[in-house]
């Protein structure tokens, strides 16, 4: 089963807030057509991305045996991504002939000890703990390097990899603008905008701080399109092309700042955008991107959906082109104000998901990524 097209690429983007889409103007200019009523699976990147790359809802562990969208594609495959939990440790590698993950094969002396040392052990946990005693110690004398790996180095590897393959099909997952947000633009050191990000993100934060803190995120999603101008000049132009994040992120709505479980639109809405793809319905939910990519039906992904649903624990929500429902009630999408929807709440009460939690991960990745 292969697409129609000889070359198809994913673009996943963390923590990439649907109103923020109008801040990549290049991006938007590449693309063929936006889609303005997409949903997340989940609120956090664990419960998203067996939607993404496996056209299923998430069970709590990773990606499900033999549903990589990579499977669908009889040609080269390359998968590069930036975040700890989308790693061969949960399945994320199955159906790519490279795939390079931070887990092994990442690019800072950090990355390249957890090769060398067993997660979790007590080895480890005091190499890790040396790590941050040095990392602490070098921001007061010198800039520290960048929270994940740099947007420009993944997509230099991504073409290098590509050369001399007239067919391939490949997935780049960016980190950026997921926090600690860190541009190279901040116009403070990066060791300070990490500080500060980290601050606000644990409710300790001043009102000038979290000003700060909105602003680096804004600087982050502008930084990230003009880095990924080069790969939409580089690639030819027929490549069939999904770009999506995997939920959003929330910049102190009603005091509330990352991705924590909550069903709420500033998380659910996701910006999605496609090149030399299907035409889609009223409604589009991640777990139809390989549906998309592949041009045929995978896993439950479907051409044409009017509700799509989310998950995230004992918590679920069901989204229309007009309003999201959810246990605690519905409301507009237009507005935030309260509504009803006989229709849509009916769906909501026969969803019934799998639990789950970014918790599943492994403890030591949720340390990497800042949750612990």
């Amino acid at each position: 089963m292969t697409s129609d097209a000889e070359m198809t690429l994913l673009v996943t983007v963390d923590s990439l807030r649907a109103d923020r889409f109008d801040e990549m103007e290049q991006t938007q200019e590449f693309l063929e057509r936006t889609h303005p009523r997409a949903f997340s699976t989940s609120t956090a990147t664990f419960g998203s991305f067996p939607a993404i790359i496996g056209g299923e809802y998430a069970a709590g562990s990773g990606l499900g045996d033999g549903t990589s969208v990579a499977r669908a594609f009889d040609r080269h495959c390359v998968g590069v991504t930036t975040n700890h939990l989308l790693s061969a440790e949960y399945g994320y590698d199955d159906g790519f002939d490279s795939f390079t993950s931070p887990k092994g094969g990442g690019e800072t002396l950090k990355e390249k000890g957890a090769v060398v040392l067993d997660r979790g052990t007590l080895a480890y946990r005091i190499a890790s703990w040396g790590w941050n005693r040095y990392q602490a110690l070098r921001s007061r004398v010198t800039d520290i390097e960048k929270s994940f790996r740099p947007a420009d180095d993944v997509i230099e590897q991504f073409l290098t990899e590509c050369e001399g393959h007239d067919s391939w099909f490949g997935w780049l997952h960016f980190m950026e603008p997921h926090h600690p947000y860190d541009p190279d633009s901040a116009g403070v050191s990066r060791a300070k905008a990490q500080r500060v990000t980290r601050r606000v993100l644990s409710g300790r934060g001043s009102a000038a701080d979290e000003n700060l803190v909105r602003d680096l995120y804004r600087r982050e999603v502008v930084e990230l399109d003009r880095k990924l101008a080069r790969l939409w000049e580089a690639i030819p132009d027929e490549t069939r092309v999904v770009f999506c994040a995997d939920h959003g992120e929330l910049l102190g709505e009603d005091g509330l700042w990352g991705h924590p479980g909550e069903m709420r639109p500033e998380l659910l809405r996701v910006p999605f955008g496609t090149r030399n793809a299907p035409d889609l319905g009223d409604v589009v939910s991640l777990v139809d991107v390989p549906t998309v990519l592949s041009g045929r039906e995978h896993g439950i992904g479907t051409l044409e959906r009017e509700v799509a649903f989310a998950a995230y624990g004992e918590q679920k929500a069901a989204m229309n082109n007009e309003h999201l429902a959810t246990n605690d009630g519905t409301v507009r999408l237009s507005d935030g104000d309260p509504a009803t929807d006989p229709a849509l709440e009916r769906r909501l009460e026969r969803f019934d998901p799998e639990y789950v939690v970014k918790e599943d991960a492994l403890q030591e990745d949720l340390e990497d990524l800042g949750y612990a």
